[in-house]
């Protein structure tokens, strides 16, 4: 199965909402100039809503190790997801780390094999200059075909109800990651958008079963034995 995060959390009740549809992550934003931006305040009240399971994740981009520790320790994150070059000393916090990549116009940008192997997931997203993520722009599913990662990878950008089963389908993911395309405005999540969008997920999962299963089959049917 599918796991989803729904990134860019800032209001208790979307919170509350993506665990009854079963958000595997929930991401809260502590970069600096993010529409989505929560206090550290915020995020641990945000935190105390997540049901038991859903893991938290601190998105960060210039933030300092100091700050980071500091929301792990306010809002008690289980993960942490850095929107900048990964450094070796990233891999030394007390939390796993998400590695961002990004796909572009037929080319990836990833981090070192040797600091990949370190992580958690690779979350790839799209390229926007000046842009961290939550751009709302698609990523380019194509330049991640035919290459293999040393850990399990996330998809992002651009994602929404409309062709997050498309993704899933050709991308086979480990997990899908969302912000802008199920929110009515920066941070604000759309509980239709949310339902929508979880049940494409599960679409394609169940297609990726039936599948599986048919081969399955028509293997057995295709087998002799030779005495």
């Amino acid at each position: 199965m599918t796991d989803v995060k729904i990134c860019g959390l800032t209001r208790r009740q979307d919170v509350e909402f993506a665990c009854a549809l079963g958000a595997a992550f929930l991401g809260f934003n502590f970069a600096a100039g993010s529409p989505r931006r929560v206090t550290l305040e915020r995020a641990r009240e945000l935190a105390r809503a997540a049901a038991p399971g859903a893991a938290k994740v601190g998105v960060f981009v210039r933030e300092s190790r100091e700050e980071i520790l500091e929301a792990i320790g306010q809002a008690g994150l289980d993960f942490v997801q850095i929107h900048r070059p990964l450094r070796e000393t990233d891999l030394d916090l007390p939390r796993p780390v998400f590695a961002v990549a990004r796909a572009c116009d037929g080319w990836v940008e990833a981090p070192e094999e040797r600091l990949l192997e370190r992580c958690r997931f690779l979350l790839f997203d799209a390229s926007r200059p000046g842009q961290p993520g939550g751009t709302g722009t698609t990523l380019d599913w194509d330049a991640l075909a035919g290459k293999r990662w040393p850990v399990p990878i996330m998809l992002a950008g651009g994602l929404n109800a409309d062709n997050v089963e498309e993704a899933v389908s050709r991308i086979r993911p480990a997990a899908v990651d969302v912000a802008s395309g199920v929110e009515s405005s920066p941070g604000i999540k759309d509980e239709e958008r949310l339902r929508l969008f979880f049940e494409a997920v599960r679409r394609a999962d169940a297609l990726a079963r039936s599948s599986a299963a048919k081969g399955h089959v028509a293997g057995r049917t295709g087998h002799r034995e030779v005495s």
